[in-house]
């Protein structure tokens, strides 16, 4: 076969698959080039397939797509990408496709629609904003348009348009003081520094970013730049000032960050590299930007400034400075402003029990009604009338979340009054908030509180890339898990602060620790393993990484802190704990075999009620829904009632599982295991006629045991289809009938192979042989035309060589059920 036919063949080939795979092929104009910066960002994840987004501002609404047209119609017409519904009359005010203005380093989408005013139409102009903290599911923001009613500005800011970020550590350890650069990085806009040049009629500035590269919105920068100078009156007009390599360090008492290997210098022979260095001082009360420090730039190929800021002081020196500044029951952190308000919980009673079941009552910020242990008492334990420390509304900020003190209550020993520390923690919404009693000693309480009231920074438990692995279902919100190893434990948690236990005091905000198991079986030697900073990562083996950093000081490193990593590897049948394999480098290792890690695999229906994962490992019998009730009925917010029948639905719902009057929403067409998600969805298609299209729905199964069956719920509809969600316990593991997936692999070896002769063992070998060399051949033609592919079909062998989820549980028995098959085919 010659080249030129072997190209044809494998992009005739994608290009089939592709098409076969796809429903919604986005536009070209979402890969947007940028030629200067030899980079394309490619926005097509923020169209779907599913439905129009939805942008409600005052009394109006908008429906639109930004890579392809809308999929419900606009009036009843096709073409739009944007539609305006106002007074319940719907207007197309952007037609597709949109003309893409990428020039100046900007990215814009401009929309022309049908008759606006007095002979105008109506422009939507989509401004694109890169946000490294905006999820690839972020939301198209509206204007406030005024009288601006035929021009309309839409704002989109997304990580999607962000170069590949580099970034470094901000933190740093310096004789024993702990400091934290990281709150002044800005993940949406840089600082923008002006020099204020003599003989100069437009001013250069320097553009800068902290432990990360600048933003290139509007801004033509080298990519890696960490700080940069525009200078309006050069024919470039950037000059890179030097890239982000290094973390922050201590030179000559002063906090500094330099950045690197900028631009070639032309001035100075003995300085290759423009570089430029940060001097970073302690200031409680400054809030402005940096300075650029006269006399240095481009004469010395050094630029220097000097920042004055809270985030320069040490984490004791911020918390002295926030006591004095406390309001009542509520702090502000002094780095960023965010204040912590705990007044909703005064005025209540709270209660604490310890090991021996004596319970202690408390208030927070106030003291209590109850004079049981005397006035101003915030704590008190009633059985003995003993006073554990008196009430203020000190609310004191400190790292990863604010504190209590209430001091001064009744003497304990050696003259000493016993004082309480109750601790607040960052839980997410919806999850258990409680207090709970860790630690007595001989003078001191403490406690611990799970509250949304002082969630400042959450990480998304999730990896950003294509086939995104999400770790939320492992993230406890009642108990830690524990590793033991001799008189060792290890309590760790999933994105978020380890769950107050009774017992263990480890540093406030730490996702992991390390403790030792006295033979009395209480805590010692609390280590603290780091924090949650940032979301989880994939490796150069394409595992899911999440690590934890900024823990307790290194012991044979005093320069450094404790670090560790966790190493998700899919495994469908392991349900397990986290294995902890080693310690290098003041970083813990631990490995975790777990189905979380696996994403999604494609399941299969068995009549006449049952639905199987590909790997035939779990089986749910989805009949259970019918103990009750047969038809489970759903309304939604404007009266629409569905009727719901995941089994009996050729009977109920004119041969659909769903179905709302005579209208069935569609025949099963997918069944998928979502084992990051712990859900399963089934997805129904090819449903009654709607307008031009037919009626889908999705209903979407969470596992949850202490529901029963439960009951189906309206998420999401619109004129064509509907998307519910169905918590039970039907779905649970302890439902499923699960096969040891070696077991099935035997049983089906046995059964393919038994009756086949050597020979034809023979013929089988050498077929699978050649299989797996056509694969290999294919796979190295790829490598030798891949520039030369288009792009649809770069993309999709791409995914083929990437693909890895499930592979390794794909056993070999599988391959000769594939051949076995081929043979009979031929």
């Amino acid at each position: 076969m010659s080249k030129l036919n072997g190209l044809l063949f494998l992009w005739s080939l994608s290009a089939f698959i592709t098409s076969a795979v796809l429903t919604v092929i986005p536009s070209k104009y979402c890969e947007v080039p940028e030629r200067k910066l030899s980079f394309i960002y490619n926005l097509t994840k923020l169209t779907s397939d599913k439905e129009d987004i939805i942008i409600k501002h005052d009394y109006e609404m908008i429906r639109m797509q930004l890579c392809s047209p809308l999929i419900k119609k606009c009036n009843n017409q096709d073409g739009y990408a944007i539609c305006l519904i106002k007074n319940n009359t719907e207007k197309g005010i952007g037609r597709f496709p949109p003309k893409l203005d990428n020039e100046y380093g900007r990215t814009l989408f401009n929309f022309t629609g049908d008759d606006c005013l007095h002979g105008t139409n109506y422009t939507v102009t989509v401004i694109m904003h890169c946000d490294y903290d905006a999820e690839t599911n972020s939301y198209p923001e509206l204007f406030s348009h005024g009288d601006q009613q035929c021009n309309l500005y839409i704002i989109w800011k997304t990580a999607l348009l962000c170069v590949p970020r580099t970034q470094t550590n901000c933190t740093v350890v310096n004789a024993g003081h702990y400091y934290d650069l990281s709150l002044l990085t800005r993940p949406s806009e840089n600082y923008m520094i002006p020099l204020h040049i003599k003989n100069k009629t437009k001013s250069p500035k320097i553009i800068l970013n902290v432990c990360q590269n600048i933003l290139h919105h509007g801004i033509m920068c080298p990519i890696k730049s960490g700080a940069c100078l525009d200078d309006p009156e050069k024919p470039n007009g950037y000059l890179s000032l030097g890239e982000v390599q290094k973390p922050p360090f201590f030179k000559d008492g002063t906090l500094q960050i330099e950045y690197q290997d900028g631009a070639l210098c032309t001035q100075n022979v003995t300085t290759p590299h423009v570089k430029t260095t940060i001097h970073f001082k302690c200031d409680l009360e400054a809030k402005g930007p940096p300075e650029y420090i006269l006399g240095s730039g481009i004469e010395d190929c050094h630029y220097q400034l000097i920042w004055y800021t809270p985030a320069a002081c040490d984490i004791e020196t911020l918390r002295d400075y926030s006591a004095k500044t406390a309001g009542k029951c509520n702090v502000k952190n002094p780095i960023t402003n965010f204040t912590y308000d705990l007044q909703t919980l005064m005025n209540k009673d709270f209660t604490v029990t310890n090991v021996n079941g004596i319970k202690y009552k408390f208030r927070v910020c106030n003291a209590l009604m109850d004079n049981t242990c005397g006035n101003k008492t915030g704590i008190c334990n009633s059985k003995y009338g003993t006073s554990l420390g008196q009430a203020n509304a000190n609310l004191i900020w400190q790292q990863n979340g604010p504190y209590l003190n209430y001091t001064n209550g009744d003497l304990c020993e050696n003259g000493v009054s016993h004082y309480t520390l109750i601790r607040f923690f960052c839980e997410p919404q919806g999850s258990l908030s409680r207090p709970l009693l860790i630690k007595e000693f001989t003078c001191q309480t403490i406690i611990h509180w799970n509250t949304d009231l002082v969630c400042e920074k959450k990480i998304k438990c999730a990896t950003n890339n294509d086939d995104e692995i999400n770790l939320t279902p492992l993230i406890q919100s009642t108990n830690n898990y524990i590793i033991k190893a001799n008189d060792t434990e290890f309590h760790i948690n999933i994105c978020r602060p380890l769950v107050p236990t009774q017992g263990l005091l480890c540093a406030h905000g730490s996702a992991a620790c390390k403790v030792s198991v006295t033979s009395k079986n209480e805590y010692m030697n609390e280590i603290s393993l780091g924090f949650p900073e940032d979301s989880p990562t994939l490796n150069k083996d394409l595992q899911t990484v999440l690590r934890y950093i900024n823990g307790s000081q290194c012991p044979e490193n005093p320069t450094k802190t404790i670090s560790s990593n966790f190493i998700f590897i899919c495994d469908n049948n392991n349900q397990g704990l986290p294995v902890y394999k080693h310690y290098v480098n003041c970083t813990y290792i631990f490995e975790w075999n777990t189905s979380i890690a696996c994403g999604a695999v494609m399941g299969g229906w068995t009549t006449p009620c049952t639905i199987k994962d590909s790997f035939l490992s779990y089986e749910y019998d989805l009949s259970l829904l019918d103990k009750t009730q047969q038809i489970h009925h759903v309304k939604s917010r404007q009266g629409k009632e569905y009727a719901i029948s995941i089994c009996g639905g050729e009977k109920y719902c004119n041969g659909s599982a769903i179905c709302h009057e005579y209208n069935g929403y569609g025949s099963l067409g997918s069944v998928i295991f979502d084992y990051s998600r712990n859900d399963v969805k089934l997805k129904y298609s090819n449903g009654s006629k709607c307008n031009n299209n037919s009626y889908t729905s999705e209903v979407r199964f969470i596992c949850n045991e202490s529901m029963g069956i439960g009951e189906p719920k309206l998420l999401l509809e619109s004129q064509c289809s509907a998307e519910f969600e169905w918590h039970t316990e039907v779905i649970c593991v302890k439902y499923a009938n699960s096969r040891n997936a070696s077991h099935e692999n035997a049983l089906l070896c046995k059964k393919l192979l038994h009756p086949i002769s050597p020979g034809l063992m023979l013929q089988l070998f050498a077929i699978a042989m050649m299989i797996v060399c056509a694969l290999g051949v294919l796979m190295i033609a790829l490598v030798y035309f891949g520039d030369l592919l288009p792009l649809e079909g770069r993309r999709f062998w791409s995914n083929l060589i990437n693909f890895r989820r499930g592979m390794g549980r794909v056993h070999y028995c599988r391959v000769w059920f594939f051949v076995f098959l081929t043979l009979e085919y031929l």
